[in-house]
């Protein structure tokens, strides 16, 4: 529907807000609720019901057309209804309408909200018989680009990768981390010093501008020859080196050698502990205050991708609770009171500063040169031999190639060297986990309505039958053509013919077998090297790069029988046909890569990126390769929409409005 469409319909039906003032109080009700992580859905449903309600009955409803049947908005909102009572409740989903109507919004962006809403319930595939056995995916923050990057997006990707695998109170930490140090027995005496001077008291009331200023003369007196320091934020632009913009209260850099103005900018590549401060006590348990100091460490990451993990803390008034974030999510001290528990307060505020590279987790595998960038030393594939390599920061592939390449597969990329540099387990070594913490909500973005409506609205039952009674036993997943279907030995080499075989055995996992995931960093190193797809010069370097792309893909599942899994527009790169044997093309990052019919790997989900995910993928069913070449398609439906015009239509302006950068996969 055109925009001036919506906009003359609205202008002539507006909304009439003496029926949305009755049901304000209640809306806002739903907010504190979400915002104090409290049990209240059904506080959340019924207010979102009237809110429905009360738009069911204006004039606009019944004459502002749906996007994707031929109904309009007062049909589509009861088909809504239906689905608050028949299915799983995700407040989320409707969180950005209920917030629109608060902040008392145009009438043209409420209803645009009820169109998405009511867009997303009706173009989710209901005719695709899910499969249990497939490992589920999840969205990760990693598909927040450039301007996408606000909060609200980046929040709710980052609980939907940490909303179950976030653990509290977790045993040893301190021990681990503040205890039996290099540095304990400074620490001690230091600590001796603090709690028999007027430094003991905290500030109170425990208000920022008061906070700060205590932190900032307690590190004077106590920390001028440390390791790390201490620095404030007073804006968003005080923090560079990063597409979006955030404000630190609190973060942790080296000394530097030459020590700069209070108005120097600090670069997240340089940041090695962040912290959060708040005036309310109540803060510290909150989610908000989680995803705050998520976002901070996600770009930390960023910044930093050989960063094994991140300090962060959040004082909330007189309550402290110090985190670890590492690959597999956060876990934390607990929350404990910094006036009844000074010591052990004084102790983390000290000990940050003083930790060594190895303990705050940053990169000690890789050693600086001559030339500003950093070399490792790797096994050969081929030899024993030891290699020296200048790297590159971007990773390309995981072990599966290496396999690839020892089964002869062609248009991979090839292997020179590997080194193993540590897991998760071993980081966590010491600790001991409970159970996860329990949110309030299981699912925050409208992306997992995709992969979860259907299943949780029809299939919570047979669900539920399969956990509880699971089949072991393999099942017969082949289906081949028939005689006459088969590729004929003059085929044209061009022709991409397959035979199709699950890409594992279905099996249940039971997500009790381990607490959480033990990842590992691996380093690899490939051959040969060559330019990102999107970095394509003209149409036809894309498609040749794309074909022999897809043909690499061909020879990895028939000759590797090993299924990709992970297609995107980061792992095609553009070669040098007269370097690599005539191929114009290659598949790297064989991270999500799956030997066919070999069992589950133990992930509790697999990651990867949504733009190019196929959609029966996103529903949970059991990946084949006819899902990567889907995968191939939207790769160039993506090459055409987001780089073509600035290829094509040089010194012209690209249009501002566009599906496919208002993320078209959710």
């Amino acid at each position: 529907m055109a925009n001036s469409s919506l906009d003359e319909i609205v202008k002539k039906y507006p909304i009439e807000y003496n029926f949305l003032q009755p049901i304000l109080g209640r809306l806002q009700d739903a907010e504190g609720v979400y915002m104090t992580d409290e049990s209240g859905d059904e506080t959340c449903r019924k207010s979102v019901l009237r809110l429905l309600s009360v738009l069911h009955t204006q004039d606009a409803a019944f004459n502002i057309p749906t996007k994707t049947r031929n109904q309009d908005v007062a049909s589509g909102l009861e088909g809504l209804f239906t689905h608050l009572r028949q299915c799983d409740f995700n407040y989320n989903h409707y969180r950005p309408l209920v917030r629109l109507v608060l902040e008392k919004a145009p009438d043209t962006d409420i209803w645009r909200a009820v169109l998405d809403l009511i867009g997303t319930r009706e173009t989710t595939p209901s005719s695709v018989p899910p499969s249990f056995d497939a490992t589920p995916v999840r969205f990760t923050s990693s598909s927040q680009k450039g301007s996408e990057q606000t909060r609200r997006l980046v929040e709710g990707r980052i609980f939907e990768e940490i909303r179950g695998c976030t653990f509290r109170d977790v045993g040893g930490f301190f021990a681990k981390y503040f205890e039996g140090k290099d540095w304990s027995a400074r620490v001690d005496a230091i600590c001796q010093r603090i709690l028999e001077s007027e430094w003991a008291k905290f500030p109170d009331p425990p208000v920022q501008d008061a906070v700060l200023d205590w932190w900032l003369r307690f590190q004077n007196n106590f920390l001028s020859d440390a390791r790390g320091v201490y620095f404030l934020t007073m804006s968003k632009k005080d923090l560079v080196g990063s597409e979006a913009e955030r404000q630190v209260d609190l973060l942790l850099k080296a000394r530097p050698q030459v020590q700069g103005d209070s108005g120097e900018k600090h670069d997240w590549k340089d940041i090695r502990v962040v912290g959060e401060l708040k005036k309310s006590s109540d803060e510290i348990r909150t989610k908000g205050t989680l995803l705050q100091l998520a976002r901070y460490v996600r770009e930390v990451f960023i910044a930093q991708p050989a960063r094994q993990f991140v300090h962060a803390f959040a004082v909330c008034g007189t309550k402290m609770e110090a985190w670890v974030f590492d690959r597999s999510g956060p876990y934390s001290s607990g929350v404990f009171d910094v006036y009844k528990d000074s010591e052990q307060f004084f102790r983390i505020v000290l000990g940050y500063a003083m930790m060594s590279d190895e303990e705050l987790g940053l990169d000690t595998f890789t050693t600086p040169d001559r030339n500003a960038s950093r070399t490792i030393t790797v096994n050969g594939s081929e030899i024993a031999d030891k290699i020296l390599l200048r790297l590159d920061p971007t990773p390309l592939c995981s072990q599966y190639a290496i396999l690839a390449y020892q089964r002869g597969v062609q248009g991979i990329a090839r292997v020179l060297g590997y080194r193993t540099i540590i897991s998760i387990a071993d980081l966590r070594r010491g600790l001991t986990f409970g159970n996860p913490h329990t949110f309030q909500s299981r699912n925050t973005s409208a992306a997992s309505s995709l992969a979860q409506s259907q299943s949780r609205c029809k299939l919570s039952r047979s669900l539920t039958r399969k956990r509880r009674s699971p089949d072991t036993r393999p099942h017969a997943a082949k289906r081949s053509r028939s005689s006459s279907q088969q590729p004929k030995a003059k085929q044209f080499e061009n022709e991409l013919t397959f035979t199709v075989e699950s890409v594992h055995t279905p099996s249940l996992f039971d997500k009790d077998d381990e607490v959480y995931d033990n990842r590992i960093l691996r380093c690899l190193v490939v051959s040969p090297a060559g330019r990102p797809i999107y970095e394509y010069k003209s149409p036809l370097e894309l498609l040749m790069a794309l074909q022999d792309a897809i043909k690499a893909h061909r020879s990895l599942y028939l000759d590797g029988k090993i299924l990709h899994r992970d297609v995107s527009e980061n792992n095609i790169i553009i070669t040098d046909p007269n370097r690599v044997g005539g191929r114009s093309g290659m598949l790297i990052d064989l991270d999500l890569a799956k030997e066919v019919g070999s069992g589950r790997s133990g992930a509790r989900h697999q990651t990867g990126t949504m733009e190019f995910m196929a959609i029966e993928v996103l529903l949970n069913v059991d990946h084949t390769y006819r899902h990567d070449l889907e995968s191939f398609f939207y790769v160039l439906i993506w090459q055409c929409a987001c780089h073509g015009w600035r290829k094509s239509k040089q010194g012209l302006e690209q249009p501002k409005n566009s599906l496919l950068k208002r993320c078209w996969w959710i």
